[in-house]
């Protein structure tokens, strides 16, 4: 999964975004977070899903192409960025190609892959070894 380094949002800046882009790192489910993400069937200019989708395990074998454009904790606000989004585009491009105006305009950084915890992996290791008696 990855995400735009200046990620759209109406979420004020600082802690509380910050917070929920922690929670992406996590790969847990999450009440209430909505991410704008470029189509993911090259259909469209933008699409709105809520978070706990993409962690279904279609959108996992996906993971390299979910680009996060924008995130909000809030269907409704999600749909006024991605409003947003695209006058932004007709009104510095003329044209509604969202996707090269974005791609000219910011970077975009890779997500780190969900971890396995270690004492998670040490404890599984145990569970074979005591089940196999060595």
């Amino acid at each position: 999964m990855y995400m735009l380094e200046h990620v759209y949002s109406d979420i004020e800046r600082g802690k509380k975004l910050n917070k929920q882009i922690r929670k992406l790192y996590k790969f847990r489910p999450v009440m209430n977070l909505f991410l704008i993400t470029y189509p993911i069937a090259d259909k469209g200019m933008l699409e709105i899903y809520n978070y706990n989708v993409l962690l279904q395990p279609y959108y996992r074998k996906l993971e390299d192409e979910v680009i996060i454009v924008g995130i909000s904790d809030k269907k409704e606000g999600a749909e006024e960025i991605l409003r947003q989004i695209v006058e932004e585009t007709v009104r510095e491009t003329g044209g509604l190609d969202v996707k090269e105006y974005i791609d000219s305009r910011y970077s975009v950084i890779k997500l780190p892959p969900k971890r396995n915890s270690e004492r998670k992996r040490i404890r599984d290791i145990t569970d074979i070894t005591k089940k196999e008696g060595i």
